[in-house]
């Protein structure tokens, strides 16, 4: 339920739309994806307030993601950059998950086409020089340091150009029994479990049961590593694969040795050699080795196979990449001119060659980007004798079925499988799909087993996955003592954020701050936002047309009533947004503080683009009385000063100028009454300035 403020925010402010957009200084659409993100709209709708408040005429959208892509992410090429009315977009509302280490590349980068809306996730359109120059620095760096200084002053250079708003970062609750424990509900600096809930779930490192079912909202995409992008599938094979390295559970080293012992790049860092570690098995009891890994990257770079990591793994391995394996035979993908290798030497060396990523360099995040989450390392001795095309409907890929792989004659006999196969800590044994229910079974001949079982870990030997779609049934599973473990999605701010009401005898509640980032993003092909060329400034002087569209989108960012979406929609349930990279992020610019919702301020980026419309009295009311919302000051307070200037407000709306005016006298007296004691001196100035502002608008 919506706060008092809130609605009060959301009675008044349209009062004034016809006389808005009677004068408006131009025209936005914003789009709010989905039919059932109800909070979402609601925040779009406070944003379209708020720039009504500057003289835009703004309207928000509730388009399905068919049409969302159709527009936004995957236009046809003749749609690229065209504008709402146009068929394409103006501002588009939508949320990421980053995880656990940022990427930026993927999103900002334009210098290559293929990044571009609709082959790359650049919807944005953004293509700034500077910053595909700083992206590709950190891109081809080897160096911490060198990685950390560039995406700090990336950081900047993207605040200061804004081609797209974050509004916020979530935090959602994440709810254990009180029995669990371990180094797998580690404390970080996103929260205790941190890597269990928004990265990859390691049950080898719960203690306090033997058996642990985790609850989950989703169900079953894909359960082959390459063709999976899915949350709701990475909870089941992040326990069953293994990736090349491995994390510490609180985070303290993103690259410890997993399937991969070593890892050593040649001077120049074209050449890298990969150790593979000896002694690990598949859970159908064959040895692991190098043709598995290099088979995996061949899986991962084929489009036959319905891998979801084409693009991005052929970016760092090359579009003309041959595959070797221990017995010479091999494959090439691709026919480019970035031409890669990846051979195994013998069963446990990996020799790999890169092709130049740019400035005459090669991809030098290795480590932990392809190496800790590639959690995609499948069997060859499997699925080389599945046709590629068959992957998807297979019982490795639904959990559902059995399969028949033959065998190799003379050597290997033929077995029957009913779902995936892998080198992690638990092996598959069924899915119920009346239940909803997934067990894995401890495996016994795990690799790092004996070190686990020394430290006391290890000791969950059956691990279930029960999905379980409403939050209601699944707080009563918890609370019953069927489910030990509850996801955070249950709680997403796409439907309702709030605590969970849990007794601390059943039920213990994990925070997840960074789970999420929710942005505004700018078309910026946009003539007035994007490229400004149709803005007055950009119109009498072409050469600040550029200029002029960030102006707008600096406007754009002063508008968005961040803290009160956060306290009246979200129930205080996530942080102020600046960056793409998040606080609980690795290169996170703490320097960097979001921009306060500030009308004013907006209006003064706006005359800078050549937009000079004066406020309304009544605009300039609903302005202060949002100013006050955004204080954070206690409940009584801000009510005793917001309902005089809403009794102005609507006095004045009724043409009763002279009571407004009364009002108006109080509500300046009250305020020097708190001075000192609930205000503080600036708060107070300001609303006293502010006042007299409304004051001269209406005498005057």
């Amino acid at each position: 339920m919506l706060s008092s403020v809130a609605l009060v925010t959301l009675t008044i402010l349209p009062l004034n739309i016809i006389r808005a957009q009677d004068q408006s200084l131009f025209k936005v659409t914003i789009i709010a994806p989905g039919n059932a993100n109800m909070l979402r709209r609601q925040w779009g709708q406070m944003f379209a307030d708020s720039l009504k408040q500057l003289g835009i005429n703004a309207t928000v959208v509730f388009l399905g993601w068919v049409d969302v892509y159709e527009r936004v992410f995957t236009p046809t090429l003749d749609m690229v950059g065209k504008t709402y009315d146009e068929g394409g977009f103006d501002i588009q509302l939508v949320g990421w998950t980053p995880g656990l280490i940022p990427e930026p590349r993927q999103n900002y980068y334009g210098a290559d086409p293929a990044f571009l809306a609709p082959t790359g996730q650049n919807y944005y359109l953004w293509n700034n020089t500077q910053s595909n120059l700083l992206l590709d620095t950190f891109i081809t760096s080897t160096s911490a340091t060198e990685q950390n200084q560039t995406l700090q002053e990336w950081q900047s250079l993207f605040y200061n150009e804004l081609p797209c708003s974050q509004i916020l970062y979530t935090t959602l609750p994440a709810v254990v029994t009180p029995e669990l424990g371990g180094p797998a509900l580690s404390p970080t600096a996103g929260g205790d479990g941190w890597l269990y809930f928004n990265v990859q779930p390691n049950p080898e490192m719960l203690t306090g049961k033997t058996s642990v079912v985790y609850a989950s909202t989703g169900e079953i995409d894909s359960l082959i590593p390459p063709l999976s992008n899915s949350w709701y599938d990475t909870i089941i094979i992040a326990t069953i694969f293994n990736g090349l390295a491995q994390i510490e559970p609180d985070l303290s080293d993103l690259s410890i040795p997993a399937l991969l012992t070593d890892w050593t790049p040649s001077e120049n860092g074209f050449r890298w050699t990969w150790t593979c570690r000896s002694g690990v098995k598949w859970h159908d009891g064959a040895d692991f080795s190098a043709d598995d890994v290099v088979f995996s990257l061949w899986a991962l770079m084929n489009h036959e196979t319905g891998s979801q990591f084409v693009g991005y793994y052929r970016s760092v391995y090359g579009d003309n990449v041959k595959f070797t394996f221990e017995n010479g035979s091999s494959a090439t993908l691709g026919t480019g001119t970035r031409v890669g290798n990846i051979t195994a030497m013998n069963a446990t060396t990996i020799e790999v060659w890169l092709p130049e990523l740019a400035a005459g360099k090669p991809h030098g995040c290795f480590d932990p980007y392809f190496l800790t989450f590639a959690n995609n390392i499948i069997p060859k001795h499997i699925f080389e004798k599945i046709d590629p095309l068959e992957w998807m409907d297979s019982p490795f890929n639904i959990g559902e079925g059995e399969i028949v792989v033959p065998g190799t004659p003379g050597t290997v006999a033929s077995e029957t499988y009913n779902g995936p196969v892998g080198t992690g800590p638990y092996k598959w044994v069924d899915f119920d799909p009346v239940e909803q229910l997934v067990h894995l079974q401890k495996f016994n001949d795990y690799w790092n087993r004996t070190a686990l079982e020394t430290s006391g870990l290890f000791g969950v030997t059956d691990y279930y996955i029960r999905f379980i779609h409403d939050k209601t049934p699944a707080l009563a599973a918890l609370k019953n003592e069927e489910v030990d473990m509850l996801d955070p999605n249950y709680w997403s701010p796409y439907t309702q954020a709030d605590v969970p009401i849990v007794d601390p005898s059943w039920g213990r509640v994990l925070l997840q701050e960074g789970t999420g980032r929710q942005e505004a993003g700018y078309n910026n092909r946009h003539p007035l936002f994007g490229t400004g060329v149709n803005t007055p400034l950009g119109q009498s002087d072409p050469t600040r047309a550029a200029e002029a569209a960030r102006y707008i989108r600096t406007a754009f960012d002063y508008a968005i009533p961040r803290q009160l979406v956060i306290d009246d929609l979200l129930n205080g349930f996530g942080q102020p947004g600046a960056t793409p990279i998040l606080p609980t992020q690795p290169f996170y610019n703490t320097s960097i503080a979001p921009r306060p919702y500030d009308l004013s301020k907006a209006r003064e980026y706006l005359e800078k683009a050549g937009y000079t419309r004066a406020p309304t009295s009544l605009e300039a009311l609903e302005e202060l009385i949002q100013t006050i919302e955004s204080w954070d000051l206690a409940t009584g307070i801000e009510n005793s000063l917001t309902s005089k200037l809403q009794t102005a407000y609507r006095l004045l709306d009724t043409e009763k100028q002279k009571a407004s005016l009364q009002q108006l006298a109080s509500f300046t007296k009250k305020v020097e009454a708190l001075r000192r004691k609930k205000l503080t001196d600036e708060q107070a100035d300001q609303l006293m300035s502010e006042t007299q502002r409304i004051i001269d608008l209406i005498e005057g």
